[in-house]
């Protein structure tokens, strides 16, 4: 699986619009920006802003043998940084998901591959993606889309442009539950400190 462009899914609502587990790396919006996700993504009541690592993953029965798994995987990479790249969205049958896609860096592909790698009975997105696009889902916008929002999307991400960096420093497995509200945080796991 290549870590770049995602494909058009063979779902209709894409990622984590559904009961399961996940793998996520949560992130800190500008507040603008942030407003903008609660309003326009019904996903962003249950959910914090994030770039999804790996999703199913794991049922939790398992819970104990792949935290113990993820723990000392994880552990073993280095902390890094992301940065915004551009906005992108994805067409999809009814509506159009608007997006925040990162600048994809050596690090966050190995960060990515390490875990699908030790993890092959758990294909991402159950492997009806030959590509993944990482990103932090901002809007869904049914159609036909309203360009005045778009627009308000657009302009808010040029404001906050230079607020798009993150330290990257942990992974978290999260539960979701259509209708539950919130997330049930599974485990949390710290990436290696970064040496100075």
């Amino acid at each position: 699986m290549r870590l770049s462009y995602w494909l058009q899914p063979n779902n209709d609502k894409g990622d984590l619009n559904s009961d399961g587990n996940a793998l996520i790396i949560p992130v800190a919006l500008p507040e603008e920006l942030e407003t903008l996700r609660l309003q326009g993504d019904p996903a962003a009541r249950q959910l914090p802003a994030h770039i999804t690592v790996h999703f199913p993953f794991a049922d939790e029965p398992k819970s104990k043998v792949v935290n113990a798994e993820l723990k000392k995987l994880v552990g073993r990479i280095e902390s890094f940084s992301i940065q915004f790249d551009s906005l992108g969205h994805f067409d999809m049958p009814d509506e159009v998901i608007y997006y925040l896609k990162v600048l994809i860096i050596p690090e966050l592909v190995s960060l990515f591959h390490t875990i699908w790698n030790k993890f092959p009975a758990y294909p991402p997105y159950e492997g009806k993606h030959d590509t993944i696009i990482p990103h932090i889902t901002l809007a869904r916008y049914p159609r036909p889309i309203p360009e005045e929002r778009v627009k308000q999307l657009e302009d808010a991400v040029s404001r906050n442009r230079d607020g798009l960096r993150w330290d990257i420093s942990e992974v978290e497995w999260i539960n979701v539950q259509r209708g539950v509200p919130g997330c049930r945080i599974l485990g949390s796991f710290p990436l290696k400190k970064k040496k100075s």
